[in-house]
């Protein structure tokens, strides 16, 4: 039992030593701040020399350009969703019935809009962008869902989806 706790004291020293010498096991993962030094969350660089002290230069054994550390990734932007919505009017009414599409959608980066896919739920489609309304007549009586897929020229997309309800004259 004793000679297991001097080897595991042992094992610990050597770990410790390890550690405050700089080196690192393999696996370890470095990070680099935006001022391209490298180091610890806290400040201390991998030699446990503090990075804002006088004389804070890096490592000598660590190069600032050690080939085998991956390069630092470049910020990332996260593109902001279309938002908006789409009205129909009127909802439901008798066959045929004519219904005005307004949508009002918002591109918060501010790219634009490239394509316009409409699809109003009769097996007919269509391109067009909407100026204030795109109008569309139901021959048929039924219950529709039309949608739109805005598409933005970077590739952000967004669908808006409607209901429309068209009933038969005389139900």
């Amino acid at each position: 039992m004793r000679l297991r706790s001097i080897i595991s004291a042992g094992v610990i020293r050597v770990a410790l030593a390890t550690l405050a010498a700089g080196a690192l096991a393999p696996g370890v993962v470095r990070a680099q701040d935006d001022s391209g030094s490298m180091g610890s969350p806290n400040g201390t660089q991998p030699g446990g020399m503090d990075s804002n002290s006088a004389g804070g230069s890096m490592n000598s054994d660590m190069p600032a350009n050690d080939p085998s550390m991956a390069p630092p990734m470049a910020k990332m932007h996260m593109r902001q969703p279309i938002s908006g919505s789409m009205m129909a009017a009127p909802p439901y009414g008798l066959a045929p019935m004519k219904v005005g599409f307004f949508v009002l959608a918002d591109d918060p980066e501010g790219i634009g809009f490239l394509t316009y896919s409409w699809n109003f739920g009769d097996g007919t489609v269509s391109s067009l962008p909407p100026e204030l309304y795109i109008f569309h007549t139901y021959q048929n009586a039924g219950t529709y869902a039309c949608s739109l897929t805005i598409t933005t020229v970077d590739g952000r997309s967004q669908t808006f989806r409607q209901g429309v309800v068209v009933k038969a004259p005389g139900d």
